[in-house]
């Protein structure tokens, strides 16, 4: 057979794959991924490499004519497509314009269907004058696809049921904005499923193995689950309460599919209550993967020993996959387990998975072919979000159009799960479709009161820093030790500095946390203060909110500075966290004056003046009933409900443009499209995906990241030099874990005093003097001239 001949790829070993038997095996992997839209994900696969069969490319493959990437070979299977009739119909021309996109770029980006300026529409890329360029040999390799052996259009018009059946789904929840932004998700998802599918076919080929399908049996992992909740023997009123709580989640896994909340008073088990649900949840439904969503690094470590240790799964094994940016393989380790760790991390086919909310948003917002790899393993999944209300407020549209897509088109269950509910499905976009009966269990009255552990006592009167960090040596000295929290860094270096005068006699052991340390040096100080706390060391722990939300970790006493009414009841889950005290121990609120650093950061600002109007219009109201958390949020989220705030505002791209119009309807483009030829922009799709990808940033897109010459880091920053690509990439990877963020103006004090040095000029890595880094404080803008010795301990 000539469709024989046309060959697709060629092993290390000389072996020659044919194009038919990889555009066939592709479409088979993107077809069985998932049990929905496989005729759409298979018809992508058996088109997406159509360039191939051009004598330019296999004049290269087999003779070794040209370079490598220099035959494009993309864009004809969209051309094939775009050459389909569709009669008018809509849900072909939905199917066609969806697939021409996803098949010519899955070497790399999704495109914009219509750009910003509305200069570009992507769809001029199928015009007749793009397929007449000598480069695309269209009309030759359109004469050698009979050769194929493959019934395009056959299958072109099954898929149009997939994209019938997807509006169907969609339309069901979303309307308006909401709906585009759907289907520009569902043009995702089968880009994510092409390219995991292509990448894995060629890695199969390439090291001769068969690609099989990995099913996973919940049951084993179920045994071990109970087992261990089993040795929970110890009775106590705390230990009562989260066996109520875990007994009340595994019978909600009798619920359909759908997005749930699940409110848990701090301390009250929610890792493994929700653990349980998702496990037996996932029997009962045929899901395919547990993900677990946590809001910081500082708590993953400890996720993942308890998750290990109450599955069973030992270091090593793949059931589960850390995905975030501190994780690392030991320097032992050989080439094939770290080259499969980072197949692993790409594509997300793990039964469990812990991540990070940041790997978790900007997979989702991105455009490039490895992050959106993953996406569609998010399918058929249960995901659950720890920790919800420290989602950034400017995404919260943003999430709530993935979480309800993911649930309502791809049938995964989404758990929102915290102490402190907020308010995210009451935003004027209305697109957050929870489940019916959306509180995932009911905690009862006596669990409620049961959990509360702590007497909060706000005062109204303003101290100084001074004065606020007086009151916190006073409270560590009449309880023996004291968590202090505060909104800045600033004021966290300058109590401390102020405890030290006041702490002469040594008696304490001082603490200090922010995020001015790199995530390796906070990691080591939790650890540290954890060991003094649980040896009666008297400590005092100075932190930023890095400590608040789900840090297993438990002092007599926290002194807060006024926040918000959340960040307030999170810090409250710092002291006496599993009942170590009968009686009910002291958080103390004081709010301090001058806090003009807030300016910088309005969310903390406005829920610090919502807290203190809460305060002064309901004086008598327990400040952590469900009543007072229900009126913050209310009235938090009125305030930054109002314009585009929570749509991710692009103030660099001008016309007040959001993400969210650029992943939707792209007024911006259209508009500009209107004005430019003065008629309007009549495609299915008009997504900016390239451009929205590029711009979305969780982490402020205003800071600049430096290496700190902490633990293993200098290490690392030699191995960036390393001949061996992959040993640079490694390399890049560990040095997250010893990276800080710094506002503009730190970094540009820093390179005025030639503090700062660029280390690789491949990933534009720049090293911190390891003067400016100090034991206690992390980065400081004044040399220390500290002993080495320290930060390579």
């Amino acid at each position: 057979m000539m469709g024989e001949t046309l060959m697709a790829r060629r092993n290390a070993d000389g072996a020659l794959q044919t194009l038919r038997d990889h555009l066939l095996e592709t479409g088979l992997l993107a077809e069985r991924f998932e049990h929905q839209y496989g005729d759409t994900a298979r018809l992508i696969g058996e088109i997406h490499d159509r360039g191939k069969a051009s004598q330019r490319f296999q004049r290269y493959l087999l003779l070794g004519e040209g370079k490598r990437g220099e035959v494009p070979h993309a864009k004809q299977g969209a051309f094939e497509i775009s050459e389909l009739q569709t009669n008018g119909d809509c849900f072909a021309v939905l199917t066609q314009d969806m697939i021409e996109a996803v098949v010519s770029s899955h070497h790399g980006d999704l495109p914009d269907y219509l750009d910003v300026q509305g200069e570009h529409a992507f769809s001029d890329e199928m015009s007749v004058a793009c397929k007449e360029d000598p480069k695309y040999s269209w009309r030759e390799i359109r004469e050698r696809l009979p050769e194929l052996r493959i019934p395009v259009e056959g299958d072109f018009r099954r898929s149009q049921q997939d994209s019938q059946r997807l509006v169907e789904s969609v339309d069901g929840y979303a309307s308006g904005a909401s709906f585009d932004f759907a289907l520009g998700l569902y043009v995702k998802y089968m880009y994510s499923r092409l390219v995991d599918a292509d990448r894995f076919d060629a890695m199969s080929f390439e090291k001769g193995i068969k690609p099989c399908d990995r099913r996973v049996s919940w049951d084993e992992f179920i045994a071990h689950l109970e087992e261990y909740i089993k040795g929970f023997t110890s009775r106590s009123p705390i230990n009562d309460m989260r066996a109520r709580i875990s007994e009340e989640c595994l019978k909600a896994s009798v619920r359909p599919t759908g997005i749930y909340k699940l409110s848990v008073p701090t301390g009250g088990g929610k890792t493994l209550a929700s653990l349980r649900f998702a496990l037996h949840h996932a029997k009962r439904t045929g899901k395919q993967h547990i993900i677990y969503v946590i809001p910081y690094l500082t708590i993953t470590e400890q996720t993942v020993a308890t998750f290990r240790e109450a599955l069973g799964i030992s270091e090593g094994d793949d059931s589960l996959l850390e995905h975030y940016s501190s994780v690392s393989i030991d320097d032992d380790a050989d080439d094939e387990r770290r080259e499969n760790h980072r197949l692993a991390a790409e594509r997300w086919a793990n039964p469990f998975i812990v991540t990070t909310m940041v790997q978790f948003l900007e997979s989702v917002m991105a455009s490039h072919g490895t992050k959106l790899r993953k996406f569609h393993n998010m399918a058929n999944s249960v995901i659950i979000f720890d920790e919800v209300q420290s989602l950034p407020l400017n995404m919260v549209n943003l999430f709530n159009e993935v979480i309800s897509f993911l649930s309502h088109a791809l049938g995964s269950t989404i758990v929102l799960c915290t102490a402190t509910q907020p308010l995210i499905d009451t935003t004027k976009r209305q697109n957050l479709v929870l489940g019916e009966d959306s509180d995932l269990i009911k905690v009862s009255r006596e669990d409620i009161a049961q959990s509360k552990r702590t007497e909060i006592i706000i005062s109204r009167d303003e101290k100084s820093v001074e004065q606020f960090a007086d009151d916190v040596y006073e409270k560590a000295q009449e309880q023996g030790n004291c968590l202090a929290i505060v909104n800045l860094k600033s004021e966290a270096r300058s109590v401390f500095q102020r405890l030290q005068q006041l702490n002469t006699d040594k008696k304490f052991e001082l603490i200090h946390l922010s995020t001015s340390m790199c995530g390796a040096h906070r990691k080591n100080q939790i650890e540290h203060t954890r060991q003094l706390l649980n040896s009666g060391t008297p400590v005092i722990c100075v932190s930023t909110q890095v400590i608040e939300a789900g840090v297993d970790i438990s002092f007599k006493c926290v002194v807060r500075a006024m926040a918000g009414l959340d960040s307030i009841l999170q810090a409250a889950g710092r002291c006496n966290r599993s009942g170590e005290s009968p009686t009910l121990q002291p958080v103390y609120v004081f709010p301090i004056r001058d806090e003009r650093g807030l300016d910088h950061l309005p969310d903390i600002k406005d829920g610090k003046r919502i807290t203190q109007e809460l305060v002064h219009d309901y004086p008598t109201r327990d400040v952590q009933s469900e009543f007072m958390m229900h009126e913050f949020y209310k009235r938090y989220f009125a305030k930054k409900d109002q314009g585009s705030y929570m749509d991710y505002v692009l103030p660099d791209v001008g016309g007040g443009t959001t993400v969210y119009d650029l992943l939707s309807t792209n007024e911006a483009g259209r508009g500009a499209f209107r004005n430019r030829t003065g008629t309007e922009y009549g495609r299915v799709f008009a997504q900016a995906f390239r451009t929205a990808g590029s711009k979305f940033k969780v982490i402020d897109q205003q800071t600049k990241n430096v290496v700190v010459e902490y633990g293993q880091a200098s290490y690392y920053v030699v191995q960036l030099q390393d001949d061996d690509f992959k040993v640079r990439l490694d390399a890049l990877r560990h040095l997250q874990e010893y990276t800080v963020s710094l506002f503009p103006y730190e970094y540009d004090k820093l390179i005025s005093q030639e503090a700062v040095n660029q280390v690789s000029e491949d990933f534009d890595v720049f090293l911190l003097n390891s003067d400016f880094y100090s034991a206690d404080y992390g980065v400081v803008l004044e040399p220390q001239g500290l002993p080495f010795e320290f930060l390579c301990s």
